[in-house]
């Protein structure tokens, strides 16, 4: 009987106990206490997202507590919602809460609203406590970057990083300083430190992504965002990442299942409605890209991929007055981009404003290998001037079959720039440009001069051993130009490392190494056309003609069927691939699209000739061929053998010979034992 007395008792204080603590955590939920809690340890473990909705309960249950408000400033700021953050950071003051204790994170709500020098004040205040002393550092330092004092910014990184040698929050973003200063190497470094130190950051993981990308290709670095968005599925900068990598690697249905998931998470999420808007272009849904892309609501019209895109679609809605006022800002930015430029001239010329056609164009119209569309264009342009000896040399040039090799891109400004060297030869943001003037203006050995003391100076910087590999080449010291594109190359191997190592290879006789460069960019980058191209240019050497006229098919899927050359180079793949019935097609396409280019004509007139055409139509081509461009040698050989096929051996042997005489020639065998055999 006492014991069953002792065991009720037992179970009543049991029962007492449980509803005390029920209770208790009735009480705790009721004025929000428990939700601070639950908010604070998510904050803690790097959850914003999930800390966000605590704070948000613990403030509905006590809306005046201005510790609570202070946490969710800090959530709302890991979470990039600068304006909330600024508002939370008020609220709190307001509500009690010393400014003191809310310097770093109103510092970051600032920053995240692009109030630089606010950010700067709060950060440095003299009563910041030393508990946020690390995370204000950090606010110094990227507010500092982005007012273009990198000094400052160092120093600042420095200082966070002695307080918090272990803080991974720290190493990445002296990772993503790195970065902006060009030290690709040091960046690798630092994220390789943030991932030891903490293996499931997904900022950690997505910067180490970002830096493999860069290094190897896009495929490499896909495991990197899959381990960033296993550690954290709702991190955002991890899916921007993935999804832009998803989508150039031409892995659209990925790419639009994350963008769909970003702006699950982040309804207003610009840059998943910018990459929508891209993939939409890229599928010839202007309309679609077009509204896609207001939904951005201006918030990346500053970046040079918006502008560009917000341009082409201007010139397909036939607006060429628009898409020139959204280019002269970007050309002015950035003076070497090709294809801004190009679409630049292209605009003004369309709006009748010739003289700026011109001079826009003019920095690519210096350089040798400026290819046919682009002098074409130039020349309508100076011929709308009066101009007209100016415009019959381009067309000219346009026309000539061979285009030689690349030159450093020229400038108007180049002569100012060559005579004015930077103080330091240490900092690559001033030495290129001034490098590639010395080179436009004919002053190759001081260029080396400045590129080895520059690579010298940075020798994590892929950049500076660029524009050495550029300098060397120039120099005429090919084998030296392969070991620094390669020295690049390790650090990052983008196109311009990979397109410049290939033709470096080739210059020094190594085809088959100029190949492999160019399978294995390809094998990252599957879609990038110049690769594409280039690949098939080596395919076709090979007498691979197969993968050749693959390639190239890849190629015009991308860029269309108005590329006279490109239709060209079709031409002949399919041809030697024993498809004359696509050859005739393609080589028609050609001439139609370029009648005065000798290398349309030549294709024309060949694939004729070889199909067994009657008639004088063939003939007529080839001799129209060598007419526009009688010194070079392969539209010579094959003027010879269509005339030795009819009889006309006298005339073969003199196109013949001509061609023979060319020394160096790839088809010089070849004319040797045609002439042989008459």
């Amino acid at each position: 009987m006492r014991r069953t007395r002792l065991i009720l008792m037992l179970g009543v204080a049991a029962l007492l106990l449980g509803v005390a603590g029920l209770w208790q955590w009735r009480a705790h939920e009721r004025d929000g206490s428990a939700a601070l809690t639950r908010g604070l340890a998510a904050l803690e473990k790097g959850d914003a997202r999930t800390a966000r909705v605590e704070l948000m309960n613990a403030i509905k249950a006590n809306p005046r507590a201005a510790d609570v408000r202070a946490a969710q400033a800090r959530a709302l700021a890991e979470l990039g919602d600068g304006p909330g953050a600024q508002g939370e950071v008020e609220r709190a003051r307001a509500l009690g809460q010393p400014a003191s204790q809310t310097r770093a994170v109103m510092a970051q709500a600032l920053f995240l609203q692009g109030d630089m020098q606010g950010a700067l004040r709060e950060a440095r205040a003299t009563d910041l406590p030393e508990a946020d002393a690390v995370r204000a550092a950090r606010v110094v330092a990227r507010a500092s970057l982005a007012l273009g004092d990198g000094y400052a910014a160092r120093t600042a990184l420095e200082q966070a990083l002695a307080l918090a040698p272990n803080d991974p929050e720290n190493w990445i973003d002296l990772g993503r300083f790195r970065i902006a200063m060009g030290d690709q190497a040091g960046a690798i470094v630092a994220a390789e430190r943030a991932v030891v130190l903490a293996p499931g950051n997904p900022h950690a993981l997505a910067l180490r992504g970002e830096l493999v990308r860069a290094q190897y290709g896009l495929i490499a670095s896909l495991p990197w965002f899959d381990r960033a968005l296993a550690a954290n599925p709702d991190s955002v900068p991890a899916l921007e990442q993935y999804a832009a990598t998803l989508a150039d690697a031409g892995q659209a249905s990925k790419a639009l299942s994350l963008s769909r998931r970003l702006l699950a998470l982040d309804p207003a999420n610009p840059r998943a409605w910018m990459l929508q808007a891209v993939m939409a272009a890229r599928a010839g849904e202007g309309d679609l890209a077009r509204k896609l892309l207001d939904r951005t609501k201006g918030r990346l019209d500053a970046e040079p991929a918006t502008q560009l895109l917000r341009a082409i679609l201007h010139m397909e809605d036939g607006n060429a007055v628009l898409a020139a006022d959204t280019l002269a800002p970007l050309v002015a930015a950035q003076p070497d981009n090709r294809t801004a430029r190009t679409l630049l001239g292209r605009a003004y010329y369309l709006n009748g404003d010739y003289a700026s056609a011109a001079s826009t164009l003019a920095p690519i119209v210096a350089q040798r290998d400026a290819d046919p569309y682009i002098l074409t264009l130039a020349a309508r342009a100076q011929e709308a001037l009066g101009e007209r000896t100016m415009a019959a040399d381009m067309l000219a040039r346009a026309a000539w079959p061979v285009r030689p090799a690349t030159d450093a891109f020229a400038s108007p400004r180049d002569a100012a720039l060559a005579a004015s060297p930077p103080s330091s030869v240490a900092t690559a943001r001033d030495n290129i440009p001034y490098i590639r003037a010395l080179l436009s203006t004919g002053q190759p050995e001081e260029a080396l001069a400045r590129a080895r003391a520059l690579s010298r100076a940075n020798p994590g910087a892929p950049d500076a051993w660029l524009i050495l590999g550029d300098t060397l080449a120039t120099a005429g010291q090919p084998q030296q130009a392969v070991r620094a594109y390669e020295a690049a190359g390790n650090i990052r191997f983008d196109r311009d490392a990979a397109l410049r190592l290939a033709a470096a290879w080739a210059r020094v006789g190594n085809p088959a190494r100029a190949g492999q460069v160019v399978q294995l960019f390809l094998s990252q980058n599957p879609n990038d056309v110049e690769a594409q191209r280039l690949a098939a240019i080596v395919a076709a050497q090979a007498q691979d003609w197969r993968t050749a006229l693959r390639m190239l098919r890849a190629v015009r899927g991308q860029v269309g069927d108005n590329d006279a050359l490109l239709m060209a180079d079709l031409a002949r793949a399919a041809l030697e691939s024993g498809d004359r019935a696509a050859a005739r097609a393609y080589a028609a396409h050609a001439y139609r699209l370029m009648p005065g280019n000798p290398v349309t004509a030549d294709m024309f007139g060949w694939v004729l000739f070889k199909s067994g055409e009657k008639g004088p139509a063939p003939v007529d081509l080839l001799e129209k061929a060598v007419a526009l461009a009688p010194g070079a040698p392969a539209l010579q050989l094959h003027l010879g053998q269509a005339y030795a096929a009819a009889g006309r051996k006298g005339e073969a042997k003199l196109a013949l010979a001509r061609a023979v005489a060319v020394p160096g020639f790839p088809g010089r065998q070849e004319a040797i034992d045609a002439l042989a055999a008459l």
